[in-house]
């Protein structure tokens, strides 16, 4: 639907996005209702400069169901599930749904790059946007990277938006359409949402091509299912990388280096030595963004110079500490199987594994299939059985009441050359606020070892 002919907007949930598109609606002259089911969110944003916009209500409990009906749309925290109760009533009223991300879109008239995947989102929407800065450039990174694409839209600061797109926000645009898209890989997360059906989650990844067509370019792993699958039936321009045979037009991996290969000659790109990252799932980071700077007319010889120069995002095969010949190693950001997985495979040598934290209806039998890897393993949080279960009988395995607990036990157990790796595979939210938290939890325990 076109969300200009709209007169009165209900954004459901008011944290930063939620803030973010009341604003854009706000500022534009339309009637915006807002609410939170926590109080706490919603009187934060009932204090702030942007509530003050005398277009904007701010709805207490009782009022939000009446006014569900009487508004042209509703706008949805990607957070919040589409079943919600407020949510079916307005599907059951026939008022159209969408998330932060298709509003801002409705009012952009910017280059739009969009990056999907289960692992590497941030990373690789990282250095795209190092790539473009790089190239002088006007470009601003946004969406589930935590600057809300609606707020970049307002700002009109970029000539071309980067945006990160989580499937929760893939699930409720309409109109959405990237100018590039780039679907890094689709492997088993958040099932719990999508009725434990990977299917319906590789489908929500999918829609980062929604409404493609012959001016769109698709970026894609050759090494994904998904991403190969789409390619077959994608009606414009595909270019794809990938971290294990030669692909044409695209980005691989020659010998110690990345290369571009395309029209029967090769092109260096990055010599992988100068690239501070760990890890074979960051130089595919690194090669999604090279195709995606190629797309958009980039010289190699930028991408080099960006690449050389990025660094990690923090809580993501971040270095801590090396104590006694031990290194410890924070990758809280590895919330899923997968993530888990690629970040204990970058390492050489025996690894002390801290794993746990608040399942999604995971499967960690592929972690047991790599316990070789692991000299011992020391689990947290809520998925301790299960995780347990998948590792019984393959290596050594402990159990720690909290993360300080955790990274003792790992210290005693680590020898020299060996390695302490965060990777829990699970999310955070049975004992922390986020992955940050964790993440920073953990250093402040290695930091206070002896």
């Amino acid at each position: 639907m076109d969300l200009k002919r709209c007169e009165r907007f209900l954004v459901f949930g008011m944290a930063r996005s939620g803030a973010a598109v009341a604003q854009l609606l706000g500022d534009r002259g339309y009637r915006v209702y807002v609410y939170d089911e926590n109080s706490e969110a919603l009187s934060r944003f009932a204090k702030s400069n942007i509530a003050g916009n005398e277009n904007i209500e701010v709805l207490d409990a009782g009022a939000v169901g009446e006014r569900i009906t009487g508004v042209d749309c509703m706008i949805v925290s990607p957070g919040i599930a589409l079943s919600h109760p407020h949510v079916a009533c307005a599907f059951q009223n026939s008022v159209p749904v969408v998330g932060e991300v298709e509003v801002a879109y409705q009012f952009s008239d910017q280059t739009i790059i969009g990056v999907t995947g289960t692992n590497g989102k941030s990373t690789t929407v990282r250095m795209v946007g190092d790539i473009f800065g790089a190239a002088g450039i006007k470009a601003d990174v946004a969406g589930n990277i935590g600057y809300p694409l609606a707020e970049a839209v307002s700002s009109g600061r970029a000539e071309v938006l980067i945006v990160e797109l989580s499937s929760f926000q893939l699930d409720t645009i309409d109109r959405f359409r990237c100018d590039i898209a780039a679907l890094l890989n689709v492997t088993p997360d958040h099932l719990d949402r999508y009725e434990n059906s990977f299917e319906k989650y590789r489908a929500s990844k999918a829609r980062i091509l929604n409404r493609a067509d012959s001016r769109s370019t698709f970026v894609y792993n050759a090494d994904d299912q998904a991403g190969r699958d789409l390619a077959l039936v994608f009606p414009g321009t595909s270019l794809s990388f990938s971290s294990s045979m030669p692909v044409a037009p695209g980005a691989c991996l020659g010998k110690n280096k990345i290369i571009w290969c395309e029209d029967g000659t090769t092109l260096d790109v990055l010599a992988l030595e100068k690239f501070g990252p760990v890890g074979v799932h960051n130089i595919e980071n690194a090669m999604a963004a090279a195709c995606i700077a190629r797309s958009y007319g980039i010289d190699f010889a930028v991408v080099r110079r960006a690449l050389e120069s990025y660094r990690p995002l923090p809580h993501r095969m971040e270095m801590v500490r090396v104590r006694n010949g031990v290194a410890y190693i924070d990758d809280s950001k590895a919330t899923n199987v997968d993530a888990a997985l690629k970040s204990l495979r970058s390492i050489d040598g025996p690894v002390i594994m801290i794993l746990g934290g608040r399942d999604k209806d995971s499967d960690f039998s592929a972690i047991g299939d790599q316990a070789a890897r692991i000299r011992s393993a020391v689990l947290i949080g809520e998925a301790t059985g299960k995780i347990k279960a998948s590792l019984a009988g393959r290596c050594e395995i402990s159990t720690a009441a909290s993360m300080s607990e955790a990274v003792r036990m790992s210290a005693d157990a680590a020898c020299a050359g060996d390695t302490v790796l965060l990777a829990p595979a699970c999310a955070s939210f049975d004992m922390f606020s986020g992955y940050e938290e964790r993440g920073n939890v953990f250093q402040e325990c290695v930091n206070a070892l002896d």
